[in-house]
């Protein structure tokens, strides 16, 4: 596999994580045949996002009246990362990077694994669960709502776990005695994974919690017969978590 298609891999895992927010009665998708969003219904609370934009092959003139129109919906914006380097400029204000081998403390990192290259990992004896009823997602989601999401329901506890009654999301729990201290969840496209939501409480960090329960997910999604995990990383410590369990990096090859 050639590392431009792995990037568009991580693009893809990128684009369909979004949509996951999304598949919930409390949500909705809208695509405009340009690009897609995903917001709550009225009255309702969730993520705003866009993603998947194909505007690019659209005369000049065209994309920038479009890119207007992105910009007046006032949403975060994922533009794939081999988006054209004008497109880029119009939509985030400023030059896209190539070749980036040296990142700053604050850059995100964009990674992947192929099965033949996960290591062999050191089962520990920490209980770790895969969520497999409605009670255990909604413990798994106060979780990780509470880390990544300041406490609002990103991952609402009831109406997203039909994501995993689908097979569309595989969230994992460790527990430290009786007490969930760690998160992650695998965003599942036939075959193609995503690392996606990775927590661990404050107090429990620094004890290898959040390596092992990804490292499960990761062991168990290759034994169903993913082709490749990807993850983003939202900063060079986390990319350096992910490359500790045999993860690579990318930027370079953008």
């Amino acid at each position: 596999m050639t590392e431009k298609e792995i990037i568009k891999y991580i693009d893809a895992g990128a684009n369909f994580y979004v949509s996951m927010f999304g598949r919930a009665e409390h949500m909705e998708v809208v695509d405009n045949g340009f690009y897609t969003y995903v917001k709550p219904k009225a009255g309702e609370y969730g993520i705003t996002f866009i993603y998947d934009i194909r505007i690019g092959e659209l005369p000049a003139e065209r994309q920038k009246i479009l890119i207007d129109e992105i910009k007046s919906l006032n949403m975060p914006v994922w533009l794939d990362l081999l988006a054209e380097d004008e497109l880029y400029r119009l939509v985030y204000g400023k030059a896209k990077v190539h070749g980036q081998t040296a990142l700053s403390d604050e850059d995100e990192v964009y990674l992947a694994m192929l099965p033949e290259e996960k290591p062999l990992y050191h089962t520990g004896s920490a209980k770790i669960v895969q969520v497999q009823s409605a009670g255990e997602f909604a413990v798994w989601a106060k979780i990780a709502n509470d880390i990544l999401a300041g406490g609002k329901p990103d991952m609402h506890p009831v109406y997203h776990y039909p994501l995993c009654e689908k097979g569309l999301m595989q969230c994992y729990v460790l527990y430290d005695g009786n007490t969930p201290v760690s998160v992650a969840s695998i965003m599942n496209n036939d075959g193609i994974a995503s690392l996606e939501l990775v927590a661990a409480i404050p107090e429990m960090r620094r004890r290898g919690f959040a390596k092992a329960v990804c490292e499960k997910a990761i062991c168990d999604t290759f034994a169903r017969g993913a082709k490749i995990i990807t993850v983003r990383a939202v900063n060079a410590a986390a990319g350096r978590l992910y490359q500790s369990m045999g993860f690579k990096a990318y930027n370079y090859a953008i």
